[in-house]
């Protein structure tokens, strides 16, 4: 049965504050990153291998700081923040495909990428908007990240939406990517100053 009320965890002080660490900086460290790759394409006109090399580490780190940012806003966040990120996770499997697909084969211009994952990125793609939905909202709902985060997040992810199919210019279609990345980073920024005593579920 859930409580609602958060104790304090069996494992070591030590351990506690090393994981809080990790996840905190990996939330700000790999959005931080998947922005940066956004930025090297626009420069470059196009996908190049180190841009490539970047957004694959950005992307891959994804489901496991999603997870570890949930995990410290529960039994707050409940079902709907663990399923959120974990389906946002998950989705981050596919997209990482992606970037491997054209390192692999030389391949360099992303609409024939996204040509040869069709559905599949399709599906993924959804899989990102409703797990990120869920996340943003549960986030939102538990009040233990600063509230802007939570709306960056769905704000983000709708603007990323309603942009799908519009010929605009690049930097404007990745604006849903940043600002999706900027309330993130603000949730890894906020886990770091959580009080030391980490409070986690029964």
């Amino acid at each position: 049965m859930r409580v609602d009320t958060p104790v304090i965890a069996d494992t070591p002080q030590p351990a506690r504050d090393a994981r809080r660490l990790l996840v905190g900086l990996a939330a700000i460290l790999f959005p931080a990153l998947y922005v940066l790759s956004d930025i090297m394409e626009l420069l470059a006109g196009g996908l190049y291998t180190a841009q490539l090399w970047v957004t694959y580490l950005g992307e891959a780190a994804v489901p496991f700081f999603v997870v570890g940012l949930d995990a410290y806003q529960q039994p707050r966040s409940g079902l709907l923040g663990f399923v959120g990120a974990v389906a946002y996770g998950a989705s981050f499997v596919g997209f990482c495909a992606t970037v491997l697909y054209p390192l692999v084969t030389g391949v360099r211009d992303a609409d024939q990428v996204f040509a040869a994952f069709g559905p599949i990125y399709t599906a993924h793609a959804g899989l990102a908007l409703v797990g990120g939905l869920m996340f943003g909202v549960a986030a939102l709902r538990a009040r233990v990240y600063p509230a802007w985060t939570g709306l960056a997040i769905i704000a983000g992810l709708l603007l990323s939406l309603l942009l799908i199919g519009l010929d605009l210019p690049e930097a404007v279609q990745t604006s849903g990517t940043a600002l999706r990345s900027a309330g993130f980073l603000g949730m890894g920024i906020a886990c770091l100053r959580m009080p030391t005593r980490v409070m986690v579920p029964t």
